[in-house]
């Protein structure tokens, strides 16, 4: 999947890059370099277990900010997965929009209306 402006998550919005975006910030906000240069942050959907046992939101912002790649997958982000099917959607979506809400107040992300 390329780097993308814009994406929109299954059952909730469309969100993009803001333009005043800082690689300070996505470091502050505890995403890290990959070895390609880009930026990822994966947090877990699910509490009660291991990051990497659990159902999470994964975020990827290139390495010159123009683009961004976001989803929530399973453990060992091997698939991508509709959290709304789950049987605990509600505690899930709680997390997954206390994340996107911090990212957008921290300039990050915009939800494009």
């Amino acid at each position: 999947m390329a780097f993308a402006k814009e994406v929109t998550m299954p059952g909730d919005a469309t969100y993009r890059l803001n333009p005043n975006i800082k690689q300070f910030a996505l470091l502050d906000l505890g995403f890290l370099k990959n070895n390609a240069g880009a930026f990822v942050l994966h947090r877990a959907l699910e509490p009660d277990k291991l990051l990497d046992q659990s159902i999470k939101l994964k975020i990827t912002v290139s390495k010159d900010l123009s683009g961004f790649k976001m989803s929530t997958v399973s453990a060992g982000d091997t698939a991508r997965v509709d959290i709304n099917a789950n049987p605990n959607a509600a505690e899930m979506n709680e997390l997954y929009h206390y994340f996107l809400d911090e990212l957008i107040q921290r300039q990050v992300l915009e939800k494009v209306q």
